[in-house]
């Protein structure tokens, strides 16, 4: 089973719903992102944890707080999310699928051979889209090779993310 860890408010400034715009309560964008979690999770019962930055609060401890099943940590003073997801990726636990696309956070997951996907990939799953086809029209290029066939760290990243079966 995987453990899907998801920087919250990058997911939420990449896929922001269709009506809100960026007055809107950061409150209601977090139980948008949580319901849809909820949801997903009924339909693939995967671990999913959401981090949210609070560095800016004057907590002196990370906050931790279950929403129907989604575990959700708030970072505590002077601590960012990615700062969190970053010391996470590097225990190297098994089965984590980090979920960003924050370059730091993606960089780390690489070097450690952590599977990762982006918001927007993410986004797909849970709408229960599949993984989109390249056709040879779309992959112009002056490049060597073979351009019907996707780049390397592409294909590597979708072969572990076919073993983790989010």
């Amino acid at each position: 089973m995987a453990h899907i860890v998801i920087d919250g408010y990058n997911y939420i400034n990449r896929i922001r719903p269709a009506g809100m715009h960026d007055g809107t309560n950061l409150e209601v964008l977090r139980k948008h992102l949580l319901e849809k979690l909820v949801y997903y999770k009924k339909q693939k019962p995967n671990r999913i944890t959401v981090v949210f930055d609070a560095y800016k609060s004057f907590s002196p401890t990370r906050q931790r707080e279950n929403y129907k099943g989604i575990d959700v940590i708030y970072t505590k003073e002077n601590e960012t999310a990615d700062e969190f997801i970053i010391q996470w990726i590097r225990k190297r636990p098994s089965g984590l699928v980090v979920v960003s696309s924050d370059r730091a956070i993606l960089d780390e997951a690489k070097q450690c051979g952590i599977a990762f996907i982006t918001p927007t990939k993410m986004e797909e799953f849970m709408l229960g889209y599949e993984t989109e086809d390249y056709d040879s029209e779309n992959l112009k290029t002056t490049k060597k090779g073979n351009p019907k066939k996707l780049p390397k760290k592409i294909r590597k990243a979708t072969k572990i993310l076919s073993k983790i079966k989010i």
